[in-house]
C-alpha cells in the first residue's frame, strides 16, 4: 500500500498567519537543530548511514497543511472560535490562527492550541458573567469594559490584622520588589497595595489558564474582573460555582497540569514570591547557583511556566543530570522558544514519574533520559516530524558518543505528535523505534518501554 504523507506541499507561509507568528515559528524550532541532533546522535551512533540511494525525497518546509488532518473535530471550532482551515510547519511544529470573538490569534504547537482554545472559553465566560451583573453594574457592558473609580480601591484594607506583622512585611517587600525588578510580569505596587491582584490570579486558576497570557482581550478580561470581584468582595469560585454550568468551561481542553500544591502557589502569590518559592525548590534538588539564577532571569516565561517547569523538576528528584536541563532552560531566546522547553521539561517529569525513573545525560548537549535498565529515550514535544534536507545534514553530520551510548539496551524516540512516513523509515532503518501521539502532555495512554 502506498504511503501517504500528512503534509500537502511545500509553500510560502499564507499572508493569515501573520508575519510575526512566522518569525516566533522559525524561532521556536531554532532549538529544533538541537533537539534532532539528540534524537537522531542516538539513531546515528549505532548504524551506518544510509546509501544516497536509500533516501526517500525530501520535502522543503514550511508545508501547507490541512489544519483539520491535525486538530480533532471537536476542537476546530466552537461558538466563539473557529481554527482557520490551513496550518503550517516547519519540520517540526505547526502552526495554526484561530479567528475568534475577539480578534485572531496565532497557536504554535499543538500543545499552544489547545491553550489558546481554552482561553477562548475563560474570556467569553468572563464576559457573560460581567453581561449577567455578577460583579455589579461596573462591567454591565461585558469583561473588557473600564472600571470607574480605581482608585477608591486603595481605601480597602491590604491585610486583616491578624497575622499584621507578617503579612505587612512580605507587603513591602512585594511592593519594593515591584518597582524595582525587571520582570515584566511583575504586578506592580498598586495591585499589590489593592489587592486586586490575587483575586485576578485566583480567577485565571478557576478558569484553567495562565494569569499572566500574552493574549491581550484575557489579559485586560482577568484584570477587570480582578478589580470588579476584589471590590465586591466576590470570590472567584463562588463565581465559577455558577458561570461554568452548561459552558465548554466545564469541559475543559486541557489543564494547568501543576500539582495541587503548586497550583495553591500559583493562585496566592505575586511573580515575585514565585521567583523565591521556585528557587527555594530548585536548591532543595541540589542545583547550582547559576543556573538557577540563569532560569529564574529568563522572562521569556511566565510565572506559570516557570512553575510548571519547577514542578516538573520536582517529579524527577533523585534523577541525575537535571541540572543541564535547567541551564539548557535558561538559554530559550524568545517566548516560542520557552513554550517548547516548558512543554519538554513537563513530558520529561511524567514520564519519570508515571512511566520510568530515569536519569539524564547529555546527547548533543541536549539532554535525554534513560532508565536504570538501559532504555535510553529522547522525549520531545513535536507535532509533525517531516524528512527534510536539515534533518539528514543533522544525520551526516553526527557522530556517536561510545561514553553515552555504552550499557544502552534499547534506543526511542517519543514524540507527543507524529511523524511523516519517510522520516519514520529512515529513523527505523538506523535501528530506532518511534513512538507517536504518546500523551505524555495530553493525558492519552501512556506507552511502555519495550527492550
Amino acid at each position: 500500500m502506498a504511503r501517504q504523507n500528512v503534509y500537502l506541499k511545500g509553500c510560502d507561509i499564507p499572508d493569515e498567519v501573520g508575519k510575526g507568528s512566522v518569525g516566533a515559528m522559525q524561532e521556536t524550532l531554532k532549538i529544533a537543530g538541537n533537539v534532532l541532533t539528540a534524537a537522531m546522535l542516538l539513531m546515528v551512533a549505532a548504524s551506518p548511514i544510509l546509501a544516497a540511494e536509500q533516501k526517500p525525497p525530501f520535502v522543503q518546509p514550511p508545508l501547507q497543511m490541512e489544519a483539520a488532518q491535525l486538530v480533532p473535530k471537536e476542537l476546530m471550532a466552537g461558538k466563539d472560535y473557529k481554527v482557520a482551515p490551513q496550518a503550517t510547519n516547519d519540520g517540526y511544529v505547526n502552526t495554526y490562527m484561530l479567528n475568534t470573538d475577539w480578534g485572531e490569534v496565532t497557536a504554535v504547537s499543538d500543545y499552544r492550541l489547545r491553550a489558546r482554545i481554552q482561553e477562548v472559553h475563560a474570556l467569553k465566560a468572563l464576559d457573560e458573567m460581567s453581561r449577567a451583573g455578577v460583579f455589579g453594574d461596573s462591567l454591565r457592558n461585558g469583561a473588557l469594559a473600564p472600571i470607574e473609580g480605581l482608585v477608591n480601591l486603595v481605601k480597602s484594607p491590604i491585610e486583616t490584622t491578624k497575622g499584621a506583622v507578617k503579612g505587612v512585611g512580605r507587603w513591602f517587600g512585594n511592593i519594593a520588589k515591584s518597582v524595582s525588578s525587571d520582570d515584566p510580569h511583575q504586578e506592580g505596587a498598586l495591585s499589590a497595595a489593592t489587592g486586586w491582584a490575587g483575586t485576578k490570579r485566583a480567577f485565571a486558576v478557576e478558569l484553567g489558564v495562565d494569569p499572566y497570557t500574552d493574549w491581550q482581550p484575557l489579559s485586560d478580561a482577568l484584570a477587570s474582573v480582578g478589580r470588579a470581584a476584589f471590590a465586591g468582595g466576590i470570590t472567584a469560585s463562588v463565581a465559577m460555582g455558577a458561570a461554568t454550568r452548561d459552558t465548554a468551561l466545564q469541559y475543559p481542553v486541557m489543564g494547568l497540569g501543576l500539582s495541587k500544591s503548586m497550583n495553591q502557589v500559583l493562585k496566592d502569590n505575586p511573580p515575585e514570591r514565585i521567583t523565591e518559592i521556585n528557587r527555594e525548590e530548585m536548591a532543595k534538588l541540589d542545583l547550582g547557583a547559576e543556573a538557577i539564577d540563569g532560569f529564574l532571569r529568563n522572562y521569556n516565561y511566565t510565572p506559570m511556566e516557570k512553575l510548571q517547569v519547577v514542578d516538573a523538576l520536582k517529579r524527577m528528584k533523585g534523577a541525575k543530570g537535571l541540572e543541564a536541563l535547567v541551564i539548557q532552560a535558561g538559554t530559550a531566546p524568545d517566548k516560542e522558544v520557552a513554550h517548547y522547553m516548558q512543554q519538554r521539561a513537563m513530558m520529561m517529569g511524567n514520564f519519570h514519574a508515571k512511566v520510568a525513573p530515569a536519569d539524564l545525560i547529555p546527547l548533543a548537549e541536549v539532554p535525554v533520559q534513560k532508565t536504570a535498565d538501559g532504555h535510553l529515550v529522547g522525549v520531545f514535544p513535536l507535532d509533525y516530524v517531516a524528512w527534510t534536507a536539515d534533518l539528514d545534514v543533522i544525520i551526516r553530520d553526527m557522530t556517536g558518543d561510545a561514553a553515552v551510548l555504552s550499557g544502552v539496551t534499547s534506543k526511542e524516540i517519543w514524540l507527543e505528535g507524529s511523524i511523516s512516513p519517510d522520516a519514520r523509515e529512515a529513523a527505523e532503518a538506523l535501528g530506532w523505534t518511534v513512538r507517536e501521539r504518546v500523551g505524555l502532555l495530553t493525558g492519552e495512554p501512556l506507552q511502555v518501554v519495550k527492550g
